[in-house]
């Protein structure tokens, strides 16, 4: 994992449980209740909310939330503390940050998008994106693809911004477009700058040395939906 302090306070509102975060203002909320975080607390906040309920190592967050800096483990043991006071939590009987003996920490409360309730599934269709390690059903409308809690399919790699692309799909139409991500949306080998239409069969990449993913079509029922992936960061994976 590769956070930088000021991108991790960038991202868009998300739900922990009960809790509304907003990372710009380093808040959470909860109905009239609000709980102002250090920047580094809210920092440690987003890096574990990009994979809730997996473990992320003690190195990953030292690096996620010190990226320019070198700290011992027990700056990050005080800012464990500090969120786990924030959301009254226990470390004995944890119901939001757990730890991992020897291993790290994860998020063990729901992280949701936005502020409200979660959306009613859309409707999956035939088109795939499938790649070494990884399968992406794509669901008719909108899907956004990025590190960001609040992105429909998370991908944890250093090459994706945290909302990198949107896939749409209508009437059988894929159509890709790149949201201003840092390493950009490729097409075969050449980069987009505008929304365009995928063929099955098309390979594209999120960042020019990402792994390789290819549209395909299947109308059968044997691929099983993922609702967040995590490739191999290295080209050929």
């Amino acid at each position: 994992m590769h956070h930088k302090s000021s991108s991790a306070r960038e991202t868009p509102e998300f739900r922990v449980g009960s809790w509304r975060v907003v990372p710009t203002a380093s808040e959470l909320c909860d109905g009239e209740r609000v709980v102002h975080l250090r920047p580094k607390v809210m920092d440690l906040l987003v890096a574990l909310a990009v994979r809730p309920g997996e473990v992320c190592s003690k190195a990953e967050l030292l690096d996620a939330v010190w990226p320019d800096v070198v700290v011992t483990e027990a700056s990050l043991s005080v800012a464990v503390a500090e969120l786990r006071g924030a959301f009254g939590d226990s470390s004995s009987r944890p119901r939001w940050v757990e730890t991992i003996p020897r291993r790290g920490y994860r998020l063990i409360a729901p992280v949701m998008e936005g502020d409200t309730p979660p959306r009613r599934p859309r409707q999956l269709s035939a088109f795939v994106l499938s790649g070494e390690g990884v399968s992406i059903r794509l669901r008719e409308g909108r899907t956004v693809v990025g590190r960001a809690p609040g992105c429909d399919v998370r991908l944890d790699s250093h090459h994706v911004s945290r909302a990198h692309a949107a896939f749409e799909v209508h009437g059988g139409r894929v159509v890709v477009e790149d949201l201003g991500s840092k390493n950009g949306t490729f097409v075969g080998e050449r980069p987009i700058d505008a929304a365009t239409e995928l063929r099955p069969g098309d390979r594209l990449r999120l960042g020019r040395h990402a792994a390789v993913l290819q549209l395909i079509v299947d109308s059968g029922s044997t691929w099983t939906e993922l609702s967040s992936v995590q490739p191999a960061e290295e080209p050929g994976m």
